[in-house]
């Protein structure tokens, strides 16, 4: 099998001092495991459009994307995953669980060292904590 490389925008919803990340559902790739919310870039779209997608499909809401903030790209089984983040500013609804079965704020100090955060996930963590700090 062909190794891939997966293109992911993720969403960094900071208030409070606090991150919120999201749980992976049951029936997707690496459940339990907790990471920004967002998803695969789709050919045409820049990586605000994507993520603003990925948030109105996912958690049914209208976000507005601010700043770019951090990346990373880490070797999986199945090929590498090179993760962007950016900040969102606003958003307006309120967040629905449509692909993950639970969400933490979480204080962006902990946020590195929290259980279960994809390995992909942890340097762009420690990257905020430094940027947002």
């Amino acid at each position: 099998m062909e190794k891939v490389t997966k293109e992911v925008m993720g969403a960094v919803f900071f208030e409070e001092g606090r991150i919120l990340i999201m749980r992976r559902a049951p029936f997707m790739s690496c459940p339990g495991s907790w990471e920004f919310p967002g998803g695969k870039l789709e050919a045409g779209e820049t990586h605000e459009q994507c993520l603003a997608r990925e948030l109105r499909e996912e958690l049914h809401i209208e976000a507005q994307i601010g700043e770019y903030l951090a990346e990373n790209s880490h070797g999986y089984e199945f090929g590498t995953v090179h993760l962007c983040v950016y900040r969102v500013n606003a958003w307006k609804g309120d967040i629905a669980l449509t692909v993950h079965d639970d969400m933490r704020w979480v204080p962006l100090k902990e946020l590195a060292s929290f259980p279960g955060l994809l390995p992909a996930d942890i340097p762009v963590a420690r990257a905020l904590e430094i940027r947002l700090g």
